[in-house]
Formats: C-alpha cells, structure tokens, sequence
C-alpha cells in the first residue's frame, strides 16, 4: 500500500513540474475580435457560394459527357445510315443494269412491232394477189 501511495505521489509530482505557468497574456479588443468574426462570416459565405458553384460545374460535366455519349450514337447512326444508302445504291445499280438492256428498251418493241405488222401485212398481201 506504501509503494501505492509512493507511486501516486511521484505520478502526481511530475504532473505537476509539467504544467506552465505563464503571466503573459495577450488581450485582444473587441473591435479586432468583431472583425475576426466577419472575416469568418464572409469566408463562410464565400465557402458556400463556392460549393455551390463546384456543384453545378460537375452537373455541367456530367451534361457534358451525357451530350458527347449521344453526339457519338448520332454519328454512328449516321455512318450506319450512308453505308446502308451507298448499298441500296449499289444495288439499284446492279437491277438498272439488268433491267436495261437494249432489247429491253421501248424504242426497239414499238420498231419491233411496226415491222412484225408491216411484214404481216405484206406478207398477207402478197398472198392474195
């Protein structure tokens, strides 16, 4: 119990040899501590305003990158749009030319069928005399 005691008391000495005193104070007025104060106000606001600011910037951003994702969806669907229009040309071209042939034209039924008539009849006229 006397080394408990002992103990405590050395415990409570070095505590005690660790405290400062000091007898230098510094005042400050209250003007100067009233202008601290608004210097903190205004800083707060000023916080405030910044934070809000910060905010509506990452909401660009994110506005930003959401337009970018659709411009480049639009840009696909376009490419995919002209290859799907440069083929549907080719393919129009490829029935133009079977369909155009020259035998095929109406030029050459109306002479082929003047001359069918023609011949017929001066075949049939022919005949009879």
């Amino acid at each position: 119990m006397k080394k408990l005691i002992v103990l405590f008391s050395l415990v409570l000495l070095t505590f005690s040899s660790f405290s400062q005193i000091t007898d230098d104070s510094t005042t400050i007025s209250n003007v100067e501590l009233e202008e601290v104060f608004n210097a903190i106000d205004v800083l707060t606001k000023q916080d405030s305003v910044k934070t809000i600011l910060i905010n509506d910037l990452k909401n660009q951003i994110n506005l930003y990158q959401t337009l970018s994702k659709q411009d480049s969806l639009l840009l696909d669907y376009k490419n995919k749009q002209i290859s799907i229009l440069k083929e549907t040309v080719t393919l129009y071209d490829d029935r133009l030319k079977q369909v155009d042939k020259w035998y095929k034209k109406p030029w050459v039924g109306f002479i082929s069928g003047v001359a069918t008539v023609s011949l017929s009849s001066w075949i049939i006229g022919n005949i009879i005399q």
